[in-house]
């Protein structure tokens, strides 16, 4: 199915035209695509220059976005000024919400930037025209029609929402790897970085060499494994992966060889300089390799300590051999990533139509067995063992408790949620059986505290028992004799929640000074399925994408950073935000005229901590749970090998 009948539009325009001989259009220096819904935009982009003049001279500040009624769809515009130019990005609202275009501008200004050095740069050359189509056409399709690009079908898909989160997120989706895995990813890549070739041409005339590699990075079927490079050039890099839809998790070539210039943001913004030291003035190549499943990225520089490049600058073959030998020493560690990827979820995941009171423990315990072999012999035991312990069960209903930690920490919500969040909270009503008492009266209401408060759960953070591998990720090495004492501990161990049933549904840790965030893959998300599930996480994403506006708005000015702050006792573990939504949900399609759709009540919650080193955590869990979110974190983090 075409997309011309979806209005969306980018356009470049010029601030300043010319009255004395005027020209029809001469104002659009770049549009695109040329269709009848974008040339209604098109018609109208006069409101968008007038708009961009008046709220700068009327505020002091440039315009963001703004919103229009064309026919009966509504469309989300973004703006973005350089010097007398205006980037202009129309997206229909359905597809793209309003909190998350800023985003959306943001980084397709970035990835024009890295490939050109400037908005300028990219638009006002004739000959890049045929490129930026190329780049707007998967830059749209993965906005309105993922699917397409996906599998070649061209039906819609329904919710985009957890795409849109992820993929907004300044951070690359991380994948943890047993230690001794990563020690040979990190060893291959650094004697490739080394750039200690024994058929260096550059060597055997006595030249200086052509490039400089200053870092790589290694993807792992669009999983992050490795990474030797700064955050901000890791950043930059995997923006143009991810809009030119290099980061898939099927490959869809056997080889891929990608060079061209690029412009780092870090060293092009780089003001502030080192007393001693300065920049080298040389040029920067990017160069992508990728075999089958693995695609590692290289970073190089000409000038400096390598010799300056000239004109069009190609790459060195010597270069490309060496990235494909070090890939191919990589083979031989597939099986254990796979392993890794195949193994259970780390920490374990919940489904949430577990948690309806009409399910029972046996389905339960049918349903976490059929998911690994590992839970399949814990699910034996616990089978075994119930009948002989009297209303023992792992997942029964006298092991769910309210959580009066939690209901005492809410009383000081600030009220109803913003537009942006509040129309999330569209869940049946009524009450939960397993929700808090007072969880009826906050439906929909916002945490906002300062501060984790006490948890009668976080001495147990530090009574987990040690394993032989600190990583909790790591399961590579678990055998399938286990005892049912020492599965059940495993799983326990493997928990991230406390109690006597795991009520972990999904969550996402960012760590921001590494550049990278932690979410359960793919795979793990596709084990768990039923008639709530999905409209779960769903939810979660919506309200990650609300909680995280909140969170930008109450970052401090740019100017200001963490060490500057006091470092007094008043400051304790640093500035501290949290937001929450509770949620009340039933199954969809509920054909049981007799009883009423079981609901399920649940939290989603977001945690932004400054201090000491920034990160972001959102979690989504069963209202019975006692923890806070800043404790689940610091399971998550703790041990995590970078």
């Amino acid at each position: 199915m075409s997309m011309g009948h979806i209005p969306h539009v980018v356009m470049y325009l010029s601030l300043k035209l010319d009255s004395a001989s005027p020209q029809e259009e001469e104002e659009i220096l770049y549009q695109y695509p040329v269709s009848e819904a974008s040339g209604q935009l098109k018609g109208v982009r006069g409101i968008f220059l007038t708009l961009c003049d008046m709220l700068e001279n009327v505020t002091g500040g440039p315009i963001l976005s703004s919103s229009l009624l064309l026919g009966k769809q509504l469309v989300h515009v973004g703006y973005w000024k350089e010097s007398s130019n205006l980037l202009v990005i129309g997206l229909p609202a359905e597809r793209v919400p309003l909190l998350y275009l800023r985003s959306v501008v943001g980084g397709v200004v970035r990835t024009l930037k890295v490939m050109y050095g400037s908005l300028d740069n990219a638009f006002c050359k004739v000959d890049h025209a045929p490129r930026l189509d190329h780049f707007f056409c998967l830059f749209f399709q993965q906005l309105i029609q993922p699917s397409r690009l996906r599998d070649g079908s061209s039906a819609p898909t329904p919710d985009v929402s957890g795409t849109l989160f992820v993929d907004g997120l300044p951070a690359v989706r991380w994948l943890t790897l047993p230690p001794e895995i990563k020690m040979e990813v990190d060893t291959v890549l650094s004697d490739f970085e080394s750039s200690d070739f024994g058929e260096m041409s550059e060597d055997f005339f006595g030249l200086r060499r052509l490039y400089v590699i200053l870092g790589s990075c290694l993807f792992y079927k669009s999983y992050l494994i490795a990474n030797h490079l700064p955050k901000e050039d890791l950043l930059d890099v995997s923006l143009y992966c991810q809009y030119y839809c290099l980061l898939a998790s099927e490959p869809r070539v056997g080889q891929l060889v990608i060079w061209r210039e690029v412009f780092p943001q870090q060293r092009a913004n780089s003001s502030s300089t080192v007393p001693g030291y300065s920049q080298p003035q040389g040029r920067h190549f990017l160069l992508i390799v990728g075999l089958r499943h693995f695609m590692q990225c290289v970073l190089l520089e000409a000038g400096g300590c390598a010799s300056p490049a000239l004109g069009s600058a190609g790459p060195d073959c010597v270069y490309v051999d060496q990235v494909k030998a070090a890939l191919l020493q990589l083979e031989v560690l597939e099986a254990g990533i796979e392993e890794r990827l195949n193994a259970p979820p780390a920490p374990c995941l919940s489904c949430a139509d577990w948690f309806l009171p009409a399910a029972t423990a046996r389905d339960r315990l049918d349903s976490l067995a059929s998911s690994s072999p590992v839970f399949s012999k814990l699910a034996v035991a616990v089978k075994g063992s119930s009948s002989g312990s009297r209303g023992r069960s792992l997942f029964g209903e006298k092991a769910r408790r309210s959580s009066p930690q939690r209901s005492l920490s809410d009383s000081g919500s600030e009220g109803q949620m913003d537009a942006g969040s509040g129309s999330l909270s569209s869940m049946a009503p009524g009450h939960s059986p397993h929700s808090t008492p007072d969880s009826g009266r906050k439906l929909g209401g916002r945490r906002d505290s300062l501060g984790s408060g006490g948890s009668d759960g976080s001495g147990g953070l530090f009574k987990i028992p040690r394993m032989k591998h600190p990583n909790p990720f790591y399961l590579g090495t678990l055998k399938k004799t286990l005892t049912e004492r020492e599965t059940e501990e495993m799983y326990n161990t493997m928990k991230l929640s406390s109690g006597a049933e795991n009520t972990l549904f999904h969550y996402v840790l960012m760590e921001t000074v590494q550049g990278i965030f932690i979410a359960p893959t793919h795979r793990e998300v596709a084990q768990l399925s039923g008639s709530i599930h999905p409209q779960l996480i769903r939810n979660f994403h919506r309200c990650c994408l609300s909680i995280r506006a909140a969170f930008q708005q109450s970052l401090p000015a740019s100017g200001r950073q963490a060490v500057d702050r006091p470092r007094g006792g008043g400051w304790g573990l640093g500035p501290v935000k949290e937001h929450g939504v509770l949620f009340q949900c039933k199954p969809e399609n509920w054909t049981d005229q007799r009883k009423p759709a079981p609901t399920m009540t649940y939290w989603v919650i977001g945690r932004m901590l400054l201090e000491p080193a920034p990160q972001e955590f959102y979690v989504c869990f069963h209202d019975s749970v006692a923890e806070v979110p800043v404790e689940m974190a610091f399971r998550l983090s703790f041990g995590l090998a970078l």
